[in-house]
C-alpha cells in the first residue's frame, strides 16, 4: 500500500522519550517493565505525516516491534504507519500488550497469525497461601551465589545476571530464602520508574523445591511489602510456564491481559 506522505525515520531517541507519558497514560493497564526495558533498548523510529511528528516505535534486533505509538490525532493513519514500518523495519513479529488498544487494534488489523506469549497479571484478594517467613534481603556479598542460583534454576546468561542482579541488589529489589548451606528462592520486588505507584515482582524457585508452595508463598510475602509500600503489585510469566502460573495464581493474582505476539501479513515479504 503506497502511502508518499508517511515516512518511518531512525535515530528517534528524543521521540521515543517526548511520547512516552501519552503513551504510558492511554494503557488500559500498567506496562509490564520487563518488556518495556526490552524496548527502551531497542532501535528507536519516529513516525512522520507530512513533516508531522505522527509517532514513534521501537525495534529490536531481532525484528521485533515492541513499541508502536501513534498520536490520537493521527489515529486515521494507525494501521498505515503500522504496515510501512513492518516493510521499511523488517519487522519479523509485533509484540503487543491487549492494555494498549491504541497498538494493538491496527496490529490486529495486520495480522497473519496470532499467539498468546505472556500472562499479565494483577492482584486481587483471594489468596490461598501465606506468607513465608524465611524471606531476607539479599547483600552484595551473596551476588556470585545468587548469580549461580539463578543460572541453574532458569538458565539464564551469565553475564546477563552480573549487571541485572547486581542492580536488584543495590536498589534493595531482591529478597532470599535459603538454608544454611544454600540459596532455595528468589523473590523481586521491583518499584517501577515510570508508572507511579506501580510495583512488579518474580520469583525463581530452586528444582527441588518446586510444587510444595513455596512460590506462591513468596509472592504473598513481597504483596504485604507491597502493601506497605504502598504501591500495587503486578507481576507476568510466559503462558507456557504452568508452575509460575499456578503459583502467581494461589498468590491472588489474575491473568488480566495478554502479550500478543503477532506476525505481520507482510513479514515475509519484508524481510
Amino acid at each position: 500500500m503506497n502511502h508518499p506522505q508517511l515516512s518511518v525515520q531512525p535515530n528517534a531517541e528524543r521521540a521515543y522519550e517526548l511520547h512516552r507519558p501519552q503513551f504510558l497514560s492511554q494503557l488500559l493497564a500498567p506496562m509490564d517493565d520487563m518488556w518495556a526495558a526490552f524496548a527502551d533498548l531497542g532501535a528507536p523510529f519516529s513516525l512522520f505525516v507530512g513533516e508531522v511528528l505522527a509517532g514513534s516505535c521501537s525495534v529490536d534486533g531481532e525484528g521485533q516491534l515492541l513499541q508502536f505509538f501513534v498520536l490520537p490525532q493521527f489515529s486515521n493513519e494507525s494501521l498505515a504507519l503500522l504496515e510501512l514500518t513492518a516493510a521499511e523495519c523488517g519487522v519479523t513479529h509485533m509484540m503487543v500488550s491487549t492494555a494498549d488498544p491504541s497498538y494493538l487494534c491496527p496490529a490486529l488489523d495486520l495480522a497473519a497469525d496470532v499467539e498468546s506469549h505472556t500472562l499479565l497479571f494483577a492482584q486481587v484478594a483471594t489468596i490461598r497461601a501465606e506468607p513465608i517467613e524465611r524471606l531476607v534481603l539479599a547483600e552484595l556479598a551473596d551476588l556470585e551465589r545468587v548469580i549461580e542460583f539463578q543460572v541453574e534454576a532458569t538458565g539464564m546468561p551469565a553475564d546477563f545476571l552480573q549487571v541485572y542482579t547486581r542492580t536488584r541488589i543495590e536498589l534493595r529489589e531482591l529478597w532470599l530464602v535459603r538454608t544454611k548451606s544454600q540459596i532455595i528462592g528468589v523473590g523481586e520486588l521491583r518499584i517501577d520508574q515510570q508508572q507511579a505507584g506501580i510495583a512488579h515482582l518474580g520469583v525463581i524457585v530452586g528444582a527441588p523445591d518446586r510444587r510444595k508452595g513455596m512460590g506462591a508463598a513468596i509472592l504473598c510475602s513481597l504483596v504485604e511489602q507491597c502493601r506497605e509500600l504502598g504501591v500495587v503489585p503486578y507481576c507476568s510469566t510466559e503462558g507456557t510456564n504452568i508452575g509460575a502460573r499456578r503459583a502467581i495464581e494461589r498468590a491472588g493474582f489474575y491473568a488480566q491481559h495478554r502479550l500478543l505476539r503477532i506476525e505481520p501479513r507482510l513479514s515475509k515479504a519484508a524481510q
